[in-house]
Order: structure tokens, then sequence, then C-alpha cells
């Protein structure tokens, strides 16, 4: 795939870097090919907050471990970011305003001269206030220098061998809260929970959208019927979670549902 070896010169011309890591898929492609051609000289830093799943950072620590990663942890609490926890529309802006303070004093330590994101070419159609963070901290984007998409990402994942090539997108719990609501600790573990639940059941992409007192649950339109069998089971479950009342969302999963307040707000 000769994107994949734009992607490698690319990484290899910086020569020394530190890539923030969660696991998904986009930014492991990045750890990967970074580990494949600078070895030691990249830095592959996972940030561990309250808004990431346990299950995502076994995940990255997994893939770390067995691609040999020069890796490290970071561990910081997003609710105590200043104007994150009351969830302004560019709440991701502060989030990761504060992922890269945090890569860059790493950075300045060890003399590392380039820091480097997984945002992809899809990723400049889509609402991102974290670009502007990304934009203001000098970040390379070598996905996007290289002209890859999110299906060519994947398919660079699966030529490298790695096992998340097929992972659904998994935003940070924030975003199934709406825009404005204040977020919190215990929002954020009914959530998980409740999202771990459904997962264990066999759906691939869900999101428990958290309205107070309310769950309303995205699963793939096709995979409706399904939910609808365990449906006693599932709102069993998320009651004993803490939701008093759950809903099934018939238009079915959609990433980002709750930027479309952002869309109607500007038109």
């Amino acid at each position: 795939m000769n994107k994949i070896h734009q992607l490698e010169a690319l990484i290899q011309s910086w020569g020394n870097v530190i890539i923030g890591y969660s696991g998904g898929v986009d930014s492991t492609v990045v750890a990967y090919a970074a580990n494949k051609v600078l070895r030691s000289n990249a830095v592959i830093v996972l940030g561990i907050t309250e808004t990431i799943t346990s299950e995502n950072i076994e995940l990255a620590r997994s893939i770390a471990a067995k691609n040999q990663f020069n890796f490290r942890e970071v561990e910081y609490k997003e609710l105590d970011i200043q104007n994150y926890a009351a969830n302004p529309v560019n709440r991701c802006y502060f989030c990761k305003q504060e992922l890269y303070r945090q890569l860059v004093e790493i950075a300045k330590q060890e003399n590392i001269p380039f820091l480097l994101d997984g945002a992809n070419l899809d990723d400049m159609g889509d609402y991102r206030p974290g670009r502007i963070a990304a934009k203001e901290f000098e970040v390379k984007s070598p996905l996007i220098e290289a002209r890859m998409t999110k299906q060519e990402v994947r398919e660079a994942a699966l030529i490298y061998g790695l096992p998340n090539y097929d992972k659904p997108a998994a935003p940070c719990l924030s975003s199934r809260i709406p825009y404005r609501t204040m977020i919190d600790l215990r929002s954020l573990t009914m959530i998980a929970q409740a999202e771990k639940f459904i997962r264990q059941l066999g759906f691939i992409n869900v999101r428990v959208r958290h309205f107070g007192t309310t769950a309303k649950i995205e699963v793939d339109s096709w995979a409706i019927p399904k939910l609808r069998n365990f449906f006693a089971e599932v709102q069993q479950h998320l009651k004993a979670a803490g939701y008093r009342e759950v809903l099934i969302d018939e238009e079915g999963f959609i990433s980002g549902k709750l930027n479309r307040e952002i869309v109607k707000n500007e038109a």
C-alpha cells in the first residue's frame, strides 16, 4: 500500500517524535509506523482519564506491550480541567489542550521536537474543536499529510496485523452527554457500565446517550430488532446502574449525533 510507505517515510523524516496514543485504530497505526521506523525515538504516550473506558485502556496497553513500543502513561483528571465539566460545545478543545500540555512537558524533558496525533483525512470534514488545540501546539498529523482516509487507516492496520483494525470508533464517554449539561463522575460511570453490558450482548456500535436519569440507546439500525429482544434484560441492568427510564433510539446509531445541536444553532 503506497500510502503506508508515505506515512512511514514522513515519520522517519522527523527523526524523533512523541505520539498521543489512545488505542483507537488511528493513533495505533501512527504509533506502529513510528515504532517501526524510529524504534525508541518514537515515544508513545497513553493519556488515562476518567472519560476513557477500562477496556480501551487495557487494549492500548496490550498492543503497546506486544509491539514493544517505547510506551508511557500519563494520568490526569479531565473533570478538573477548567471549562471542561461545564460541557461547552468546544469541550474537546479543552480536553486536547490539556493532553498536549502533558505531552509537551515530556517532549521538553527529553528534547523531542515533534508531537504527533492520529487525525485522519475524514476528520477534516467533521466538527472537531480539538483540531484548534492541535494547531496551537503545532501538532503534526501524519495520516492527514499522507492523505489517508479512515478506511485506508483500517486497511493499513490490517496489513500491520493490528487487532483493532476493525474496532468501532470509541470517542470519550463525555460525548454521550448533551452539550451544556454538566459532566460528573457518576454520569460517566453510568454510561460506561451501560455500554459495556450492551456490548457484552454482542452489539458492535453502541452509544448510551445520557439525559440525566434517562438513557437513550443507539445501536446499528439493523440491530434494533435484536435490542428489542434483549430489552427487558437491558432495561433491568441500566436501571440498576442508576437510570429511571430506558429508551431505544429508533433512528439507530449515528456517530456524533449530539453535534446536530451545533449545526442547528449555526444555521
